[in-house]
């Protein structure tokens, strides 16, 4: 079985960065209001909410994003719109805080200004925020709450990630820090884009591989 194989955080040592923080997807499908966000008001959105362009789906996305590797790795394609597009606003209007969900995880996504918590979500906090997400160790019961099928694909995954490039010394310390939120993509690790939901705060998130 696949579950022999692997490791798993503890669940008392995940700390969260200041930037995010996660929160299990209810079972309800109506809206949450995250705990973390729940003093921190939103701005009147009178009309659409729209995502800048750098984190927008197309067909020419304009973001190389390999959520598997460091916010600093992602390179903007168009020149047009220079590195200072990461210190801008991730959405029109500016929020103070986003959600973003995942179709292929059980967890959604809380990103605040990393600056400071009053500001507004940059397009910066959102890739370091989705970074930081993904490298946060799974717990035994996160990995034993999916079908085996899915636990076959995690497991793949997770052993590509830590073996690919690796000597076998580096590789054996890889692995016994176990499986990671980014495993549960099974490999699907090129950003697509953020597509938007019927509230102004909430935003999906689209993966490729």
């Amino acid at each position: 079985m696949p579950g022999k194989h692997v490791h798993f955080a503890d669940p008392g040592l995940d700390t969260p960065s200041p930037s995010w923080t996660i929160s299990s997807l209810p079972s309800s499908t109506g809206p949450i209001t995250p705990p973390q966000a729940a003093g921190i008001a939103l701005p009147s959105v009178a009309g659409p909410c729209y995502v800048h362009p750098v984190l927008a789906p197309s067909l020419n996305i304009q973001l190389d994003f390999d959520v598997s590797l460091p916010s600093s790795a992602a390179t903007i394609r168009d020149p047009k719109l220079s590195q200072y597009a990461l210190t801008q606003p991730a959405t029109g209007p500016a929020l103070p805080y986003l959600e973003i969900i995942i179709p292929s995880l059980p967890w959604r996504l809380i990103i605040y200004n990393n600056a400071e918590r009053g500001g507004v979500v940059t397009v910066s906090d959102v890739l370091a925020g989705i970074y930081a997400n993904l490298r946060t160790g799974v717990t035994g019961p996160e990995f034993n709450g999916v079908s085996e099928e899915a636990r076959a694909g995690i497991t793949k995954a997770y052993t590509q990630r830590c073996t690919r490039g690796a000597t076998s010394d580096a590789a054996a310390k890889q692995l016994k820090k176990g499986v990671k939120r980014i495993d549960f993509l099974q490999g699907r690790n090129t950003f697509q884009g953020l597509t938007p939901t019927k509230l102004p705060h909430v935003w999906v998130m689209d993966t490729s591989a």
